[in-house]
């Protein structure tokens, strides 16, 4: 029976998994419009993400495939995906080094390694006092957002045609990638929230709807950006003291 209800939230993992390699499709068109569905993508996976884990502990039937399975769908989905969406999006213009292999392919790398690396030592790390090394959704939410930024033809997007410069991008692109891998410490936002009562996650479900319907990606933007600095800032205060 226990193995039966672990089919739901196994396949809310696997949807997540799915939203990551139509992402990958979708950025792989390589054209304005489709990059930012990819990012949107990127984004939508983040709800499957949130609810197996919550669907898991509600069934009582959290497991060790289950673990892995989170895993493997965020490496695509937060991973994976970011690095060729950033390639398309921007890293693709960078100089060829040698053998038709471009300094753009090389920076992209980065992003993929990080982030399974990350997950493969979030695996196996004391999960009791947040998180060590910002979390692959967080930095592949932040990095496939960006293209979202850039197009005002989708409708879900709201009003955008705002274009990052190659030199802000590139940069950031590199520091998300290492942060995740840092030594930085995280705080574990949504279960924090999930901790202070049914009423709390209700308004904070109210307020992040109500920021996605006026704000659209630039509200995923910008709260994915300030959670980020938010850590960084406490690590600085934090290795001053």
């Amino acid at each position: 029976m226990t193995k039966k209800r672990s089919i739901f939230p196994n396949f809310i993992t696997m949807s997540n998994m799915i939203m990551g390699f139509l992402a990958i499709i979708f950025a792989n068109r390589g054209d304005m419009n489709s990059l930012a569905i990819a990012g949107i993508l990127v984004f939508a996976g983040s709800f499957f993400d949130l609810a197996d884990g919550a669907l898991a502990r509600a069934l009582d039937v959290e497991s060790p495939i289950g673990v892995e399975l989170d895993s493997l769908a965020d490496a695509v989905t937060y991973g994976i995906a970011p690095g060729i969406i950033a390639y398309n999006f921007y890293l693709y213009k960078l100089p060829e080094i040698c053998c038709s292999v471009n300094l753009g392919m090389i920076i992209a790398l980065l992003f993929p390694i990080c982030a399974v690396y990350r997950l493969a030592r979030f695996n196996v790390a004391d999960k009791q006092n947040g998180f060590s090394g910002l979390p692959s959704p967080a930095a592949g939410i932040m990095i496939s957002s960006v293209p979202c930024l850039a197009t005002a033809e989708l409708p879900i997007l709201g009003d955008a045609g705002f274009t990052m410069p190659v030199e802000y991008y590139i940069p950031m692109y590199v520091v998300t990638a290492i942060l995740m891998v840092s030594r930085v410490d995280y705080n574990k936002l949504f279960s924090d929230i999930a901790k202070k009562g049914k009423i709390t996650v209700v308004v904070a479900v109210i307020l992040i709807a109500l920021l996605l319907y006026f704000f659209r990606m630039w509200s995923v933007f910008t709260a994915t950006a300030i959670y980020i600095s938010c850590g960084i800032v406490k690590y600085i205060v934090r290795f001053n003291k």
